[in-house]
């Protein structure tokens, strides 16, 4: 996890506990504990669940990478592997009409 990730999380966090207080207050009410407590509690969890959800997806982004590389690497093998062959079928095929050429001209 970055620093600028988990800074965003304490400033939710913080924000929570602000905006529960002004809430409060505006209502009349005193500020619960409780309440802003349940609140810090309510974003912080938000915020841990956003950074791993953020580390799954990554976690999830290198394994593709991993895999679409493996496949190209796999990929260009077979193709060099065909082009062996073809090239090999292609000379046998010059051959042969090169020899059918000549005792057509005999």
């Amino acid at each position: 996890m970055d620093t600028k990730d988990i800074s965003l999380a304490v400033i939710m966090t913080l924000s929570s506990v602000v905006l529960t207080i002004k809430w409060l207050t505006r209502l009349g009410n005193p500020a619960d504990p409780v309440i802003i407590l349940a609140a810090v509690l309510l974003i912080g969890s938000l915020a841990a669940m956003i950074l791993l959800l953020d580390g799954r997806l990554r976690n999830i982004e290198e394994a593709i990478d991993t895999k679409e590389r493996s496949l190209r690497i796999n990929i260009q093998g077979v193709e060099d592997h065909l082009d062996k062959k073809m090239d090999a079928f292609v000379q046998k095929t010059e051959d042969k009409i090169g020899e059918f050429s000549k005792r057509i001209y005999r």
